[in-house]
């Protein structure tokens, strides 16, 4: 929990406005209901997507998308899923990256964002995983909800 939260609790607790942990229930609540509104933000839109590529969804997605600088080599539907997930494991919906009116447009910097960070992602999971000695799994991977979380901001503290 943040400070800046913990102080407000704190502060509440103190003067006997509310319990610490009516106002703990409350942000919880809040949290959630902030989540089910970017799901189902993030539902319009995939279903906007989804509809408008009906017929070509198992096209190569360099096809049927325009301007994929970072990703191609699969069906086109694979795209929609992916970036569905990748909203989910940062907290946030299709408009923080994209024009909701135009998809491929870059005016928004949180996409130059995403792009680097999926050719992290890919350095990461393609040559450094590969050097670390003594792990479990033959081929581990990463991907963004392993820092993120759920939150844009990556998770600091486990």
């Amino acid at each position: 929990m943040k400070l800046r939260n913990i102080l407000v609790i704190a502060s509440f607790a103190v003067v006997g406005c509310v319990s610490v942990r009516d106002l703990q229930t409350t942000t919880s609540t809040a949290r959630l209901s902030k989540a089910d509104s970017l799901k189902q933000d993030r539902e319009v839109h995939v279903n906007q997507v989804m509809a408008s590529i009906k017929g070509t969804e198992q096209k190569p997605v360099e096809e049927v998308f325009g301007n994929l600088t970072e990703l191609g080599g699969f069906p086109a539907e694979n795209l929609v899923v992916a970036m569905n997930k990748w909203a989910e494991g940062l907290g946030v919906s299709c408009g923080h990256c994209h024009n909701t009116k135009s998809f491929a447009s870059d005016e928004k910097n949180a996409k130059d964002v995403a792009r680097q960070m999926i050719r992290m992602n890919n350095r990461i999971n393609d040559e450094l995983l590969k050097t670390v000695t003594g792990l479990k799994s033959a081929s581990p991977r990463v991907n963004c909800i392993t820092c993120h979380r759920g939150t844009l901001k990556p998770s600091l503290r486990l």
